[in-house]
Order: structure tokens, then C-alpha cells, then sequence
């Protein structure tokens, strides 16, 4: 009897030691996944600026509708895109020691193609907002602006107030479009781009758009007698580059190019280029 206890005994002590083994192996597993996985986050975002150099470009997102931040211009009988945003990607290029190419599209697409590393990062007047910090990353600040009400001569509009009843034209997607929702009784108008918007003010389809200052400022230069500014801003915001959340080692970049802009008084030189002396041309 006391054989057959000892037997039992010995089973049952083996599987407690099977059982405690295997759970010990689980936590280690789960463990050891857990670290790995944190190692690959950590390498992706490093690997991430190599990867840039090693392509010899840095691919970044724009829509080349929004003058003086981005827009097409005839340079030498070849159609470039130009702009503040332009000059400040170049300069990112630089530090990274590789050529820049700019895919243009849609305003609304930009983010998308961010986040499925379509293009490397976002540059096109971003206004930060805390919707957008959900899913991506903000650079410092590179410029200060707001949202404007711009609408065409002898429209009648003459505060934000005279818009009730009124139809404001909007670019799917911005912070123009969510200003102008704030506005009690007014009806909106999504456009793709701002060209399109500016199209239907300029033939009196629309009593109003709601864009960035600078970007407002420039088509009423261009169009003299034709369209005015309205009132103060409607917001402070402030504008930055858009980036993956995993790309820590590039924002490092970035920002180090915004501070260095700043510090070396060629932001300063900019600003004057493309917001005080940029002329549109048609």
C-alpha cells in the first residue's frame, strides 16, 4: 500500500513540475514576443531614416493647389511645383542628403498616403489639430496663420455674421471646412481642391471661402477688384509636417531642420519670399 502511494505521489509531483514548466515556457514565450516586437517598433523607426538614404529620395505629399504654400508655376518653360512648403521639403532633403520628389494630390489623400508609407511624410499648409493626432504624428511648428473668409466684391457679405443663409465653399478635409461648420445657418460646398472653390466665388456661385490667410491674401492679389478678405481670422493654428507615429527618428530630422530655418534667420527669408513679396501670376 504504502508502494502504491509512493507512486502516486511520484506522478502527481512529476505533472505539477510538467505543468509549472510549460506555464514558465508560456510567460517566457509571451514574454520574450512582447520584447521582440518592441525591438522591431524601435527598428523600424530607426531603420526608417536609413531607408531614405539608401532610396536616395524623399518622397513627400502635397497638393499643389494652395498658393503661396504649394502650387504649379511655369519655371523655364517646365512646369514645376513651387511654394513655402516646397522650399522647407528641399531643405529636409538636404539634411537627409538625398533628392526630393513631390507626389501631388488630393488634400484629403495626403494623410492615407502617410500612414500606408505611400510617401515618406506630409507637407501642404497641415493645421494641427487634435482629430489628426489620432493617427499621425505633428512636426514643431514651421508657421503661425489661421482661417479666412475671403468672398467676391459686392457680395454683401461684410462679418462672419452676413454668411447665415449663405453658401461658403470648402476643400474636403481641412480646417477651413470645419470653421466654416461653426457658422449658425450657413450652408457648405465641398470642393477637392481650393482652385475649384475659387472658381465658383470668382462666378458668384458661392458667397464665400473659408481658407488659410496667406492662401486667401494670394488669390485676392491676383484678382484685383474681384475679391476681398473679410473680417479677422477666424482661428490660430499653426502649421506642421505630417509623419507616421512610428517615425521618431525622422521627426528628430524634421524639427531639427524647422529649428535650424529659424535659428539661422532663413525662415525669416522665406516667410518675406513666399508672404510678402510672392506676386501670383496667372
Amino acid at each position: 500500500m504504502k508502494k502504491i502511494i509512493t507512486i502516486l505521489m511520484i506522478i502527481v509531483f512529476t505533472a505539477v513540475l510538467t505543468l509549472g514548466a510549460a506555464g514558465c515556457g508560456q510567460k517566457q514565450t509571451a514574454s520574450q514576443q512582447n520584447a521582440k516586437e518592441s525591438a522591431n517598433t524601435q527598428e523600424s523607426a530607426q531603420d526608417e531614416v536609413e531607408r531614405i538614404k539608401k532610396a536616395g529620395k524623399l518622397v513627400v505629399g502635397t497638393s499643389a493647389d494652395y498658393p503661396p504654400f504649394e502650387f504649379h508655376q511655369v519655371v523655364n518653360g517646365k512646369d514645376q511645383i513651387v511654394g513655402f512648403d516646397i522650399d522647407l521639403a528641399k531643405a529636409i532633403a538636404d539634411e537627409l542628403g538625398v533628392e526630393l520628389e513631390i507626389k501631388d494630390m488630393d488634400f484629403k489623400s495626403i494623410i492615407s498616403a502617410v500612414l500606408t508609407k505611400t510617401v515618406d511624410i506630409g507637407i501642404a499648409g497641415f493645421t494641427i489639430t487634435e482629430d489628426r493626432k489620432e493617427s499621425v504624428n505633428f512636426s514643431e511648428p514651421y508657421l503661425e496663420g489661421g482661417q479666412q473668409i475671403i468672398t467676391y466684391v459686392g457680395s454683401g457679405v461684410k462679418s462672419k455674421e452676413d454668411l447665415k443663409g449663405k453658401t461658403i465653399g470648402v476643400q474636403i478635409s481641412t480646417t477651413g471646412e470645419e470653421e466654416a461648420k461653426k457658422i449658425e445657418g450657413a450652408k457648405l460646398k465641398q470642393f477637392d481642391t481650393v482652385d475649384a472653390a475659387m472658381m465658383d466665388l470668382l462666378n458668384k456661385r458661392i458667397e464665400a471661402v473659408i481658407i488659410d490667410f496667406a492662401v486667401a491674401q494670394a488669390y485676392a492679389a491676383n484678382n484685383p477688384g474681384k475679391l476681398e478678405l473679410i473680417g479677422d481670422m477666424l482661428d490660430d493654428a499653426a502649421k506642421a509636417v505630417v509623419l507616421r507615429k512610428e517615425d521618431v527618428k525622422l521627426l528628430e530630422v524634421v524639427n531639427k531642420v524647422i529649428n535650424d530655418l529659424k535659428e539661422s534667420g532663413e525662415h525669416e527669408k522665406l516667410v518675406k519670399k513666399w508672404f510678402v513679396d510672392f506676386k501670383p501670376s496667372n
